[in-house]
């Protein structure tokens, strides 16, 4: 159930970014930054969801990042209309903020909290 909330909310997410991103332009600095940043955000909000990801969770998450990014750069470059598209630069940083979301969300499979070691009174009081 937690892997589908997950999916939900990172859905959720890459939508709402999508919306805002399609308004700039999309092309240099912004997708070499803004991109992989992006998918991390993404996927950051599907790890405090759904906590420990599944991989077939973190690929399907990839996508949706991906299919984000496209409808961020349709916006951006006005539907495509006209001949314009994208810089290849663009697409590959589309490339690298899916990666990008699929390595965080394995990451963070180890970097969850571990719990504390129970302390003893003889260690919490000092000599």
């Amino acid at each position: 159930m937690r892997q589908a909330l997950a999916l939900l909310a990172g859905a959720a997410l890459a939508l709402a970014g999508a919306v805002v991103l399609g308004e700039y332009d999309l092309q240099g600095t912004t997708a070499v930054v803004g991109f992989p940043l992006y998918g991390l955000a993404v996927a950051e909000l599907a790890l405090a969801v759904g906590r420990r990801l599944a991989a077939a969770t973190l690929v399907a998450l990839s996508l949706v990042v991906v299919a984000g990014l496209y409808l961020a750069l349709w916006v951006s470059f006005g539907h495509f209309r006209n001949d314009v598209s994208p810089p290849v630069l663009s697409w590959v940083m589309v490339a690298a903020a899916a990666a990008a979301t699929f390595a965080w969300g394995w990451s963070g499979r180890r970097r969850r909290a571990r719990p504390a070691r129970p302390s003893t009174v003889s260690e919490e009081l000092p000599s």
